[in-house]
């Protein structure tokens, strides 16, 4: 990510703004279907298809899914020493409910994203479930290692 994209800010523990070259990767406030977000333009293209695809298919699941973020510049919350992905708006944190999203390091997971992998998946996603020990995420999914080895270097 630092090759492909550049330094995207501060390696903090809160979301800090993006700086530098890398500040116009980011589309601001996209309207996604069911909620805005901001992250790199490729990912929230990216992002919209998959959540189409899942509104034709799983109409019950695109009115009630949720977002917890995308567009965070921070450090990894198990490695202090490396970006996040979220830094780069790569990845998104997703839930169903009123109760929030189920948090890092349990090994449980609303149904409606067990429903969304596969649609995440499809589009060059990986979803967090399928990290392992307390680092397991299942509200998390990000673009893979493959779909951004793929991404074109100028803006869309």
């Amino acid at each position: 990510m630092l090759t492909k994209f550049g330094k995207p800010g501060q390696l903090t523990s809160d979301c800090s703004d993006p700086v530098g070259d890398f500040v116009k990767r980011v589309k601001r406030k996209f309207d996604c279907g069911p909620f805005k977000v901001s992250g790199l333009d490729f990912a929230v293209e990216s992002l919209k298809q998959v959540l189409e695809e899942v509104k034709i298919s799983q109409p019950s699941v695109f009115s009630s899914v949720k977002n917890d973020g995308m567009l965070c510049v921070r450090h990894r919350r198990h490695n202090p020493a490396r970006f996040s992905n979220h830094s780069w708006g790569t990845a998104i944190d997703i839930f169903f409910g009123s109760t929030g999203p189920v948090p890092q390091g349990l090994h449980l997971t609303h149904r409606g994203n067990l429903l969304l992998a596969p649609f995440f998946n499809r589009h060059g996603w990986y979803w967090g479930a399928g990290f392992s020990g307390d680092s397991v995420d299942s509200m998390h999914f990000e673009l893979a290692d493959e779909t951004i080895l793929k991404i074109p270097d100028e803006p869309l």
